[in-house]
């Protein structure tokens, strides 16, 4: 893990909620009803926390501070011990994704191909750092190894579709027609 990643994980981990919620205005004590309801099925299940990290990330986008205590006090554990589980998968987030979250290949193959050019190329366009998100919420950026897309070097994942052959024009070809399409639906 990238230390400035950590040192991201850390510091969140010792900040003081700020009360914002997905929708900015429900209070506190409805989100954590809602959360209790989410996890409800899973609070005497055997390994159970996994299953509800996943169904509260579904719901909000990620794991908010205020989501980790109420999971916490529900599992009758320490928000240290989920924000462990939280932090040893990559699946689970501590902030908000973008919208588009677009995954550059850095595997051998991939490398060997043009990944790194293309890597910085993105990273500029987009102003970006490995695991950052756009201010706007639109892109998040992310360094992975092997999409197993190893034929196709270099690939990018944007959200679940593998594009291969990559290049920087694809890759805003491909994000410009999804905005326009998002637009008109």
């Amino acid at each position: 893990m990238l230390l400035s990643t950590y040192l991201k994980k850390v510091l969140w981990m010792f900040t003081a909620w700020t009360g914002v919620l997905k929708n900015g205005h429900q209070t506190i004590d409805n989100f954590k009803l809602n959360i209790r309801q989410i996890i409800q099925p899973f609070v005497t299940v055997k390994g159970g926390l996994i299953p509800a990290l996943h169904k509260v990330q579904k719901e909000f986008g990620f794991l908010s501070k205020e989501s980790i205590k109420t999971l916490a006090k529900s599992f009758n554990i320490s928000d240290a011990e989920v924000i462990d589980v939280i932090t040893y998968y990559d699946d689970f987030k501590l902030e908000k994704q973008g919208e588009y979250i677009i995954k550059v290949c850095q595997a051998e193959a991939c490398q060997s191909l043009g990944c790194r050019e293309l890597w910085e190329t993105l990273r500029s366009h987009f102003q970006l750092e490995q695991d950052e998100t756009s201010n706007d919420y639109m892109v998040t950026l992310k360094e992975v190894f092997c999409l197993g897309n190893c034929a196709l070097s270099p690939s990018v994942m944007i959200n679940k579709d593998v594009i291969g052959r990559a290049n920087s024009e694809k890759i805003l070809s491909y994000l410009s027609t999804r905005q326009n399409n998002s637009k008109n639906d």
